[in-house]
């Protein structure tokens, strides 16, 4: 990692306002002291995100996103720490250094070198497969192009290449110019045997597709095999490397990305060959996965351009598949998610192949909401005659409304789907309350007493269970406004607050204290979702702490030892994984120096975990 000294990163973390650096993305408005607006991470209308100027600070109590002005520039714009600091340099008159963080200064430059010398190796790399795709020795390649339909244009545009059937053409041509084998197995380019250490080119006889981060660098590359009848995998892949993380990766969003402001979805394609294909239709928002499923981390950098998503991914078993995991994670995550269905056997790809630009332009035009694809999917392996066959194709697609979040989205839904079946509305939400981790309706207090677990629960203990702590934090703040006040503002704990209907119930009694509004929070929470959670209804409803409420509002000792106890349980959880992950950093320390100061760290963290053990004792 390129070294920036630390009197720099001080001075932009001084003149940096993070209200002024949030409030150029975000429309702030100032209440209570501090400055609150719409989450620019999650899709929301009521404002959940605030800035604290005095810890020049962020936290939204949506989707939990926190940190400082260096996490924010690095979620917003896209970029690691290095790439935030650049940032905020430019726009404070700030020159940036340059260095490395560990060893001396003479180390620092030489692993700047190193890493930008293996970049260049990568680009470079990326350069000569291209050129070997003329040499006679690719007319297979060629020909296989030939028979896609990929003239010179697109072959040029995404530097398509050929690597040859050699054990060692790729390194006799790095040797060349001047890399060293350390440099080869650092970038991934070769293998090597572990009886003989004896390297070999990784990818040999195939058809090559580099592949570049967001910012247009080449990372990696995919290599299609081009013979077959050759009993190996079709496509090899770079595997995980200081440069190529295939979790981050998506192809194409090196020429999509800009694009996607003239667009109002990103078009998630399957294959390399797809998303050329779309790209050659003027379809220049089309990206895919490389290597691995589409995941959460692709989606959270696509949230930054878009909340609309169309998927097109090969009518076939596999596909729909992959499109009915898609649709559930992209629905939790409040996408609008939509399917261009393609015609049975075909993909993109074949469908330009045979009709051109044109053809593929015209079915990618053509959209249907995900529900309504995924209800026709369950038509289509279910017998809709039968009770069974139509309960089972209603609970698949429920399983995708499900995740849902905005209620009257999942109410449309809900409605559109018991037209379809010919059954009542209420049939299907009741289907759906059945099969939610909690109900989609309000409840009344009665109702909720009805479910509450007939167990009984220690007044005043040290927690020893994370959903105890939570049940006990939720009790306290709801009835005791002081403890509600004081716990409004420990980030620390608020940040470890879990997705579960307690940390939401949590979540919403924090973020209410602190805009003044504490009063009839008892109330609110009995309207909201959440309450139908049996531990959630208990804290309101049946309060283990009501009856110790004074009239003055003072705290008794009891009340308030069994609130810190909580709160040092909760901080004492956080520490332990910070020192999980410590010994990790220990493992896999690259050099003596740093595993010293690494060892420094999990010492401290250590005890200050034995300080906090200490706090604790019962009742």
């Amino acid at each position: 990692m390129p070294y920036i000294p630390e009197e720099t990163i001080e001075e932009i973390r001084q003149r940096a306002d993070i209200v002024d650096i949030v409030g150029s993305f975000v429309q702030l408005k100032h209440q209570n002291g501090d400055w609150w607006g719409c989450c620019p991470f999650h899709k929301e209308k009521t404002a959940s995100f605030k800035v604290n100027k005095e810890r020049q600070a962020y936290y939204c109590f949506g989707c939990k996103a926190h940190g400082n002005v260096f996490k924010f520039v690095e979620e917003i714009v896209n970029t690691d720490f290095v790439g935030a600091v650049h940032w905020l340099g430019d726009r404070l008159g700030i020159e940036i250094p340059e260095g490395n963080f560990h060893g001396s200064k003479e180390q620092s430059e030489l692993r700047k070198q190193l890493r930008e010398r293996r970049q260049s190796l990568l680009e470079l790399a990326a350069g000569w497969y291209h050129v070997q795709l003329n040499m006679p020795q690719a007319e297979i390649a060629r020909n296989y192009l030939a028979s896609r339909g990929l003239d010179a244009d697109a072959v040029e545009h995404f530097k398509l290449g050929y690597s040859p059937q050699s054990y060692d053409a790729l390194i006799q041509w790095a040797h060349s110019m001047g890399f060293t084998d350390e440099d080869l197995l650092a970038t991934e380019l070769v293998s090597h045997r572990e009886e003989d250490s004896r390297m070999y080119d990784r990818f040999r006889g195939r058809l090559m597709f580099p592949i570049w981060n967001e910012l247009g660098k080449v990372v990696g590359f995919s290599a299609r095999v081009l013979d077959a009848t050759a009993k190996t995998a079709k496509y090899v892949n770079s595997p995980e490397s200081d440069f190529f993380h295939k979790g981050q990766i998506l192809y194409g969003f090196n020429f999509a990305r800009q694009e996607l402001k003239k667009f109002d979805h990103v078009l998630i394609c399957e294959g390399q060959l797809d998303v050329i294909a779309c790209h050659r239709a003027g379809l220049v928002n089309a990206v895919a996965a490389q290597g691995t499923a589409f995941t959460e981390e692709h989606a959270r950098m696509l949230k930054k351009s878009t909340d609309k998503i169309v998927l097109s991914f090969d009518a076939d078993t596999a596909g729909n598949k992959a499109a009915e995991r898609t649709i559930k994670m992209l629905h939790g995550m409040d996408f609008s998610v939509s399917v261009a269905t393609l015609p049975e056997g075909e993909d993109p790809d074949s469908v330009f192949r045979k009709g051109g630009g044109e053809a593929l332009r015209k079915i990618m035009s053509v959209t249907q909401p995900a529900v309504h694809y995924l209800f026709n999917v369950a038509k289509n392996v279910n017998d809709m005659n039968s009770a069974e066959g139509m309960s089972a194709a209603v609970r698949y697609v429920l399983e995708a409304i499900r995740p849902i979040r905005d209620a009257v989205i999942r109410a449309s839904y809900c409605k559109w789907l018991a037209a379809q079946v010919g059954h009542d509305e209420r049939t299907i939400v009741n289907e759906l309350e059945s099969i939610q981790a909690f109900d989609a309706r309000p409840m009344t207090a009665q109702h909720a007493i009805q479910r509450i677990p007939n167990r009984q629960v220690p007044r005043f203990y040290t927690p020893s269970v994370e959903t105890q702590t939570w049940y006990m934090l939720l009790d306290l703040t709801l009835h005791f406004q002081k403890l509600a006040q004081d716990f409004a503002f420990l980030e620390e704990v608020i940040i470890a607050i879990p997705p579960t209907p307690l940390g939401q119930a949590i979540n919403v009694v924090a973020l209410y204290t602190q805009q003044d509004e504490w009063a009839g929070l008892s109330d609110i929470i009995m309207k909201m979702d959440v309450f139908a959670d049996a531990d959630v209804a208990r804290a309101v409803v049946a309060s283990e702490y009501k009856e110790y409420v004074p009239a003055d509002g003072t705290i008794p000792p009891n009340v308030q030892k069994a609130f810190d106890d909580c709160v040092v349980r909760v901080k004492m959880e956080a520490l332990e994984k910070a020192i999980a992950e410590k010994q990790q950093q220990i493992k896999n320390a690259p050099d003596v120096d740093k595993q010293r100061q690494l060892f420094d760290e999990l010492n401290a963290l250590t005890a200050k975990k034995r300080e906090m053990k200490g706090q604790l004792r019962r009742y």
